[in-house]
């Protein structure tokens, strides 16, 4: 028997044949009914759900829609490819539909099982259900999943080493050392229900340490007052682009909700700092911050105690200077450390010269004189200069350190240099009006510096040193 396809659009005389219209029929002529081994079906309705593992199929440009034709109260069926019919539309009954429905959901189902089945042979650890309704509230569930990574590699080795030197005893001569090492590489995932979450990233051959992550999760559900709780690496973002949040955190971390009212807390300790570089026309960008006693060590220097009481007073009408001082001459001397003969003589630098008040002077036996009308720094406003300049023991160098022992300390009350070296005009500049002075190069912790230096002040020349 052969079964031939005719189609029907309004044709009365096919109508009067009874076949339905629009939609293929099917009539039988006689003909030799040939059995085959492996029959074939067309996959048309209302064979959509064809379970004949020998037949291919449909190729995946074909698409298939099902419309409900209330008219006829039938379920049509129409395959097209791009826009064009692949072959002409077929019905379906209610009841037909209802079987194809019914085959394409077990047959979703039972491939979402076979899914899962090669899913759960393929995991190194097999996952876990516990059981009671408890631990299903607390966790969200109660499954247990473990889902390892990585690998982990082990050396074991012997180390045998002979030495035939006759000065060794002989059960020393060879010595055998166990060689062992391991290089682990692991990542684990592993999930409690819905909430816990434990994360641990571990590399032993890691460059640097923040690349081994621990980290215990804790999140509840929207209606939950603990939102979340971490334990481990931790962050804490900031919904804001003035204050940056913290990275490289190791700590506790908690979130909690109570109504419309959300509370994050933290506990942790900073593993890490954040820095920025800024590259302009190929050099690099940086800026950072110095305290002022930080910059410049051991190259600014006030003359006297005056000058440096009396700096925020005179600083204080900027840009105008108001002070009344001008130095007008100036020598510097340092330790010649360069061995250069051009420009030195010796010298002795006194801590307590030109010093006025009492509470500036570092001796006890050096009197101030006229003290505290005398406020300018002078050779008379104390009495360390006459009794310097009146010693002839003192003006011969030789003998300065025994005259000056019962009553001066060295290094604290004076000091002696000998061959020290005048700086140059372009070795240090000095501020007349504020008195002081700023060498080009930082002294060194064995270096002493010495002043001798000339102002006027109101018309008149004052001196210190000489």
């Amino acid at each position: 028997m052969i079964l031939v396809s005719f189609s029907s659009y309004g044709n009365d005389k096919l109508k009067q044949l009874g076949f339905n219209y629009g939609f293929q029929t099917y009539v039988e002529l006689d003909s030799p009914k040939v059995e085959l081994p492996f029959p074939t079906t067309d996959q048309n309705a209302p064979n959509l759900n064809n379970n004949d593992r020998f037949n291919l199929n449909l190729p995946s440009n074909i698409e298939t829609e099902i419309r409900y034709n209330p008219a006829t109260g039938m379920y049509d069926v129409y395959q097209k490819i791009g826009d064009k019919f692949y072959r002409y539309p077929t019905s379906m009954t209610r009841a037909q539909y209802l079987d194809y429905l019914n085959q394409k959901a077990l047959d979703n189902r039972i491939f979402e099982m076979n899914q899962d089945e090669n899913q759960s042979s393929q995991d190194l650890i097999p996952s876990l259900k516990v059981g009671g309704k408890g631990f299903d509230n607390i966790f969200g569930g109660d499954q247990i999943s473990i889902r390892p990574q990585g690998s982990a590699e082990l050396r074991f080795g012997l180390n045998v080493s002979l030495y035939k030197n006759p000065a060794i005893p002989i059960k020393n001569q060879r010595v055998t050392t166990f060689d062992f090492q391991q290089n682990i590489q692991l990542n684990l995932v592993g999930q409690i229900g819905d909430k816990l979450k434990i994360e641990i990233a571990q590399n032993t051959q890691a460059t640097f340490n923040f690349k081994n992550q621990v980290k215990i999760a804790f999140t509840g559900y929207e209606d939950d007052i603990i939102q979340k709780i971490e334990a481990g690496n931790v962050s804490l973002p900031l919904n804001t682009t003035l204050i940056q949040g913290s990275q490289s955190l190791f700590g506790i971390r908690t979130d909690l909700k109570f109504g419309h009212l959300t509370i994050q807390s933290i506990l942790s300790q900073q593993k890490g700092k954040r820095q920025e570089i800024n590259v302009a026309g190929g050099a690099q960008i940086q800026d950072f911050e110095v305290k002022a006693d930080n910059y410049e060590a051991n190259k600014h220097y006030f003359l006297n105690f005056y000058h440096r009481e009396h700096f925020d007073e005179a600083m204080s009408t900027m840009p105008y200077v108001n002070s009344g001082v001008s130095i007008t001459k100036i020598e510097v001397w340092v330790t010649n450390k360069v061995n250069k003969v051009e420009n030195t003589r010796n010298i002795i630098g006194f801590t307590d010269l030109g010093e006025t008040k009492t509470q500036y002077l570092e001796n006890p036996t050096v009197v101030a004189i006229n003290a505290p009308a005398q406020e300018l720094p002078d050779n008379s406003a104390n009495s360390l200069y006459q009794d310097m300049s009146t010693n002839p023991l003192i003006r011969d160098f030789s003998n300065a350190v025994s005259a000056l022992t019962p009553n001066y300390t060295q290094s604290k009350d004076y000091e002696k240099v000998e061959n020290a070296r005048q700086l140059s005009e372009q070795e240090f500049t000095y501020n007349a009006l504020l008195g002081y002075i700023s060498l080009r190069q930082p002294l060194n912790q064995d270096q002493v510096l010495a002043v001798a230096y000339q102002y006027t002040y109101k018309g008149r020349t004052y001196q210190v040193g000489e």
